[in-house]
């Protein structure tokens, strides 16, 4: 099953004025994200249906709420103050601080998206724990920041990890995958790879001919005639 990865950069320094009044900044951002995402709601409700029926997702559904969920992460990671630039409307995440990654896969499972309002109830409760978590680190990383200009290590990791566990938690609701979220994963290079192939069997080396020995060929010539 495919991974959903979401980076971004930790940098120094950090930009005081636009941390300072990041709540304001955000709220057109908040506002195109809360209508859309009842968009994205009434496309994972038709695709339930058709992974039901037919045990696929269909693409042209998954593809547009692949487009709302790039854009709410990065909604989210400008929110949690993970980066100062200004995230761009819609799905683009060209030449933008936040990257998520996620491949499609048309086959199902019938069974876990058909009964995923009660798959998803032990995700839901860790995000809702880990949120609340992270309310409270963002504003002490904000009071952070305004005083330092640098946003700690720490905290920075532990709200990206915030971040990665929510788009996980977003793309499972949303029916556009089957792993399960997990806190933790979803960093990039983590994934395992195929094992490597295994080096072939080396043959065993020739034994080297037998050396003829000297007296052995020298007694079976015969001994030189005399002449005169």
């Amino acid at each position: 099953m495919a991974m959903l990865t979401a980076d971004t950069d930790y940098i120094e320094p950090r930009n005081r004025l636009t941390v300072a009044f990041r709540l304001i900044l955000a709220i057109p951002h908040i506002i195109v994200n809360y209508v859309w995402t009842y968009f994205v709601e009434i496309l994972a409700f038709i695709q339930w249906f058709i992974i039901v029926f037919t045990g696929k997702r269909n693409n042209g559904i998954w593809g547009l709420q692949w487009a709302w969920l790039r854009y709410s992460s990065r909604v989210l990671g400008y929110e949690v103050l993970l980066f100062d630039g200004y995230p761009r409307f819609g799905p683009d995440q060209d030449h933008l601080p936040m990257e998520v990654d996620l491949a499609y896969e048309e086959p199902a499972s019938r069974l876990t998206n058909g009964l995923r309002f009660l798959w998803i109830i032990p995700a839901a409760l860790v995000g809702l724990v880990v949120g609340i978590g992270a309310f409270f680190v963002a504003i002490v990383s904000w009071f952070a920041i305004l005083i330092t200009g640098k946003h700690p290590r720490g905290m920075f990791e532990f709200l990206l990890n915030v971040t990665r566990y929510s788009v996980q938690l977003n793309a499972y609701m949303m029916l556009m995958t089957d792993t399960y979220p997990k806190w933790g994963s979803g960093v990039p290079g983590t994934v395992p790879g195929p094992a490597p192939l295994a080096p072939p069997p080396m043959s065993a080396p020739t034994p080297a001919s037998a050396p003829v020995s000297a007296s052995t060929s020298g007694a079976s010539l015969p001994p030189p005639t005399a002449t005169g």
